[in-house]
């Protein structure tokens, strides 16, 4: 069994600068496209999401001033200065679309659970909105739809929680492609 991290520099190189720059070249081919995200809790967990899983990059759809929100940087600590990220519109979406493989993390009547989806290549993931899910528009431009079986009461999750799931479970069969 391994013994538990002490602190945070105890797993980490001593030369940070070369690790960071590694870290961000050294990138897995999986993506969010976050639809209308607003809660600042949530977007500051995604980049430590997208940190922690080494993600390609994260774009946004809708206010471009919520990546400058002191809510944001404190609960994604450092991470905003190295993971890619930008905002984009409707029609932006649509080129991604055409350029990647997009899945959307929505219950639909279509949709498959997560770990019986294997992404074909590089793919974008698609988050929806806290309230509102995935919009129709950003529905039609993706391939699939996944989802996270619900096997209690209440018929969803936080989307930060959600997104991580299934982050992992794609990762793992990238990894086993």
């Amino acid at each position: 069994m391994k013994e538990r991290q002490l602190g945070f520099r105890d797993e980490r190189p001593d030369k940070m600068d070369s690790y960071i720059l590694e870290a961000m070249a050294k990138r897995h081919p999986l993506s969010l496209l976050l639809d209308q995200v607003e809660d600042t809790r949530n977007l500051g967990a995604l980049f430590r999401l997208a940190d922690a899983a080494r993600l390609q990059h994260i774009w946004a759809l809708g206010d471009s001033g919520l990546f400058d929100s002191k809510i944001v940087r404190r609960v994604a600590r450092s991470t905003l200065s190295y993971v890619p990220h930008n905002t984009i519109d409707l029609n932006e979406a649509r080129t991604l679309a055409q350029q990647q493989n997009m899945v959307a993390l929505e219950i639909t009547d279509n949709s498959i659970p997560y770990t019986a989806y294997a992404p074909p290549g590089p793919c974008i993931l698609v988050i929806g909105n806290e309230k509102d899910g995935v919009s129709e528009e950003l529905l039609a431009l993706c391939q699939k739809s996944i989802h996270i079986p619900m096997y209690g009461v209440n018929t969803s999750m936080n989307v930060a929680m959600a997104t991580a799931i299934a982050v992992y479970g794609l990762l793992d069969k990238i990894r086993q492609g």
